[in-house]
């Protein structure tokens, strides 16, 4: 950085309270972030999913980690602009898929409701994993949505 640019950008500092202007402004965007990515969570894998992962961080360790990912997952990347719900959950169940992730993907498999993802669009995400990740990863993922579709938890056979 140039003197002037330095200089500059120690007065705005200067101006905004020094760097505890600095801290408070980056805790409430932080906060901001969060509250963002807690809707968009909410919205895209249902309340209840999103209560259940909070939950299971009863521990502090648990706890800070469901707020980073509620806060940059969520809130920074899922709460851009340029791809829509579905599309961003298409994508999202392409990976999990092509890194054979079972039970996250198992999870966005049944939000898929919430963002308009068909069958259909399932399919053909699926058969772009077995192309460009194997085979094997996209049957473990076909086999996921089917028990999903059919109403059984993935990886257990539905009942008849």
């Amino acid at each position: 950085m140039g003197k002037d640019r330095h200089d500059s950008h120690r007065q705005s500092l200067e101006l905004r309270g020094g760097l505890r202007g600095v801290t408070v402004y980056a805790r409430r965007m932080s906060q901001e972030m969060f509250e963002r990515g807690l809707e968009k969570r909410r919205a895209v894998m249902g309340a209840e999913f999103v209560e259940r992962a909070f939950a299971g961080g009863e521990d502090a360790f648990g706890a800070d980690f469901q707020r980073f990912l509620t806060e940059y997952a969520w809130g920074a990347v899922w709460g851009r602009g340029g791809l829509t719900d579905r599309e961003r959950h298409m994508v999202t169940i392409g990976i999990l898929a092509a890194l054979g992730r079972e039970k996250e993907l198992a999870g966005h498999l049944r939000a898929t409701a919430n963002t308009g993802v068909s069958e259909r669009d399932l399919s053909d995400v699926l058969h772009q994993v077995a192309v460009y990740a194997g085979v094997p990863a996209a049957l473990s993922a076909v086999k996921a949505a089917q028990d999903i579709l059919k109403g059984a938890p993935a990886g257990e056979q539905p009942k008849e």
